[in-house]
């Protein structure tokens, strides 16, 4: 009788200690489930972060420049103040067809070649700007 009550006694626990050790590493694997959970949580935060931080440097940038324009008395054109000045020699320009056949989508190239013009009138024309913004308050 003693053999048998060892020998259960000695089966339950060893059977306790298994259900500790499974219990240990159920809780280390949710452990660590939680633990990854939370850092790609924090990387997801961390990403929002940085895109805010974006968007406020873009949204101040803005700013910055209507105060700085608005202290040179500048103001957006309207359309009835817009003047179009066609170059010579520049009419074969696809962008420039374009540019005469009305208000349409401008492409690409347009685009990039009226951004070129754009440079170039802007670095010559500086004092005949600074001249309309003194009589009118405008380009």
């Amino acid at each position: 009788m003693q053999t048998g009550l060892s020998a259960t006694l000695l089966a339950a626990l060893g059977l306790f200690f298994m259900l500790l050790y499974a219990m240990g590493i159920a809780l280390t694997a949710r452990n660590s489930y939680a633990s990854m959970s939370l850092r790609r949580e924090i990387e997801d935060v961390k990403a929002q972060n940085a895109l805010l931080r974006y968007q406020i440097n873009l949204t101040e940038s803005n700013q910055r420049v209507r105060q700085a324009a608005q202290q040179m008395q500048l103001r957006p054109s309207q359309v009835q103040e817009v003047d179009y000045v066609v170059i010579p020699g520049s009419a074969e320009d696809p962008g420039m067809q374009l540019a005469t056949a009305g208000p349409t989508r401008a492409s690409a190239g347009l685009a990039a070649t009226l951004a070129e013009l754009a440079t170039e009138v802007v670095g010559s024309a500086r004092g005949r700007a600074e001249a309309s913004t003194e009589q009118g308050h405008r380009l």
